[in-house]
């Protein structure tokens, strides 16, 4: 049987399984999470460890690949070489002392699916956990994920960003078609304002963000543009790569936070 079945025959059992489960409203992000378990040493999983270590977070990662563990462990606070789904390892690692665990096992289904159950009975707070399909993200969900990502759709530095900032209570679905870019006010911008540029209705786009010298501004309908400003604008990529044309100082955000750049 191709992988393929089997993940498909797999889907379909837990499903019946999960419609059992009883569901719990989803939480919001914990104010002072301090600490996080990270499950899963691929590329999302350890760029998601290294960029909350970088937050100023504790992390734990944990994967049965050795390689995968060495490969981390000078730059977090503790690594494990550990199969996750296994009764038991868990428990024995404290998993259910942190105050969040990222699930971030991506080509094992049935592994990512057991692991992210067992935190659930462990009674970890915040459970993340990454999916490829909807399918997946609905078992996920039902089983006890508080938060389900696509790697394709959300980079892994914006889901560290997501979890240190605990004001951010729900995530943006960023596609393929969608786009953050940071631009230089175009010249028959500046001295106008948002409202009279309509954006929005011209060019499909929305001005997120304005930074303006050492200040950030966020704009309302009467907020007038000023030469020098930088614009956060986030729409359509076809759209922004044509907005994007009357300005010579164009960033794609969402590039450079895969990437690794920082932006003030």
């Amino acid at each position: 049987m191709k992988k393929s079945e089997k993940d498909s025959e797999y889907i379909e059992k837990i499903k019946n399984k999960a419609e059992k489960v009883e569901q719990e409203t989803a939480p919001k992000l914990k104010k002072k999470m301090k600490n996080f378990c990270v499950i899963g040493l691929g590329r999302f999983g350890r760029t998601v460890a290294l960029s909350l270590t970088n937050e100023g977070h504790e992390v734990l990662a944990i994967d049965c690949n050795e390689k995968n563990v060495h490969a981390i462990e000078k730059f977090v606070a503790g690594t494990a070489i550990a199969d996750a789904s296994v009764s038991g390892v868990l428990h024995k690692l404290g998993v259910q002392n942190f105050d969040c665990v990222v699930v971030c096992i991506g080509q094992d289904l049935q592994a990512s699916v057991v692991t992210t159950l067992i935190c659930k009975n462990l009674g970890v707070k915040l459970i993340v956990a990454r999916a490829s399909t909807d399918e997946q993200k609905e078992i996920l969900e039902k089983i006890g994920a508080d938060v389900v990502v696509f790697p394709e759709d959300y980079t892994a530095h914006k889901v560290a960003k997501m979890l240190s900032n605990p004001s951010m209570n729900d995530v943006i679905n960023l596609t393929e078609k969608f786009k953050i870019v940071e631009i230089a006010a175009p010249d028959d911008w500046v001295d106008k304002t948002v409202l009279e540029l309509d954006i929005r209705r011209k060019h499909h786009t929305s001005i997120i963000v304005i930074k303006r010298q050492d200040f950030i501004i966020y704009p309302e309908p009467e907020t007038e543009l000023k030469k020098g400003d930088v614009l956060i604008v986030a729409g359509e990529k076809k759209m922004l790569d044509e907005l994007s044309g009357k300005s010579s100082d164009v960033i794609d955000v969402l590039h450079a936070l895969s990437s690794g750049l920082q932006f003030d």
